[in-house]
């Protein structure tokens, strides 16, 4: 199985890439639109939620230093930026300029979040979490998304 951060750089990937094809339609294109909209919000529902709820608490009490406050604090700012985000754009015409504006706002915020977490967080976290830890996680991250 893999490793925690493995698999989180997965959703990010997935996220980005679903972002990018929703800037790559047409304004016609609105069943495909409204599709990779609601895969991105689904995906982001579970990845921030298992974040929140599993990864970022581990992370501070492994670390266990002021830093690493800051570091999750930032990060749960994000989050709540991008759920903020995610429930306005819900409500919009998915054809609209303003819709494919947003799109735009959310895939930077989250490209600014990712290389947050991947090029500082995970490093971190690697030093203070044990191989087998982060591949037990892992599990219980595809649990998760299983069972949601």
């Amino acid at each position: 199985m893999p490793a925690i951060y493995d698999m989180l750089h997965q959703d990010h990937e997935k996220v980005k890439h679903a972002l990018t094809q929703i800037l790559d339609t047409t304004e016609g294109a609105e069943k495909t639109r409204e599709k990779l909209f609601n895969e991105v919000k689904h995906d982001l529902e579970l990845h921030t939620k298992f974040e929140e709820e599993v990864f970022y608490p581990n992370f501070r009490e492994a670390k266990h230093d002021q830093e690493a406050k800051e570091e999750v604090k930032d990060a749960l700012n994000e989050h709540g930026e991008a759920k903020s985000m995610l429930s306005e754009m819900e409500k919009m015409d998915k054809t609209s300029d303003a819709f494919v504006e947003k799109v735009q706002k959310l895939k930077s915020a989250l490209e600014h979040h990712i290389s947050d977490e991947e090029d500082e967080m995970f490093p971190q976290a690697r030093k203070t979490m044990s191989d087998e830890d982060a591949k037990a996680m892992g599990d219980r991250y595809q649990q998760f998304k299983q069972q949601h």
